[in-house]
């Protein structure tokens, strides 16, 4: 009956002599040296195994003495390694590689989502002031479409899309739409401290302003736009 197995069993050359016949003696050696090397394997560790078994499981596989050793890089500036995930991804047997690839993930899908929440939800609160301001979603929507025609006509794109993201922003455009060009306000600051709409519009024209969102420039602006427009802010 064996003989009959082999018959019908495809035996690899290696294993047959110039007759066609099975060398048992090869294929003997073959499955001695199989057995080696599923010796040398890791073994998995079973649930109930000892934590030291685990362990030394875990640092075969590359994974760190402790969750403090991985080595990550974080891809977005608005995050930072977490103790507590590390300890999480630490406790599953991630590997440092592993663990990178977790929080690139995060930068590339998750970030960005969150990103765009937080600024819908920022601009929902700013036109919710200006809704209230002027006394409902209808006069708001009218006045919106005036400060947007007038806007397109007086001051770059870009200067327009920054202010246009905040109430102040929007309430100063709006009192620049009402009120023309106002020439230099008499004030007790020195003339060097003294800017006109003109000289406001082109400090906005700077990438400072606009791009880089200076905190020196964005306070001089606002503070030039209080001192025109005093009730552009209530």
């Amino acid at each position: 009956m064996v003989e009959n197995l082999i018959e019908k069993m495809v035996i690899p050359s290696k294993f047959q002599d110039e007759n066609g016949q099975l060398r048992v003696n090869e294929l003997l050696k073959s499955y001695q040296e199989l057995e080696k090397k599923m010796s040398h394997m890791v073994q998995v560790p079973t649930e109930d195994a000892a934590p030291e078994e685990k362990q030394a499981f875990y640092r075969r596989l590359g994974v760190p003495e402790t969750p403090e050793a991985y080595q990550i890089e974080v891809k977005n500036e608005l995050m930072a390694s977490d103790p507590e995930v590390n300890q999480y991804l630490f406790n599953l047997g991630f590997t440092n590689k592993q663990v990178q690839a977790v929080y690139d993930l995060a930068a590339e899908k998750i970030m960005p989502v969150i990103q765009d929440l937080a600024q819908e939800y920022e601009a929902s609160h700013q036109r919710a002031a200006l809704v209230q301001y002027f006394g409902g979603n209808e006069r708001w929507c009218e006045v919106s479409r005036q400060i947007a025609a007038w806007a397109k006509g007086h001051l770059p794109t870009q200067v327009v899309d920054a202010m246009a993201t905040t109430y102040e922003g929007v309430m100063a455009l709006y009192n620049m739409m009402q009120s023309g060009e106002p020439g230099l306000m008499r004030s007790s600051l020195s003339s060097e401290e003294i800017l006109d709409e003109e000289g406001l519009k082109k400090l906005m024209m700077s990438p400072k302003y606009w791009r880089e969102q200076d905190p020196a420039t964005l306070k001089k602006v606002s503070d030039g736009f209080r001192r025109l427009y005093p009730g552009s802010n209530s």
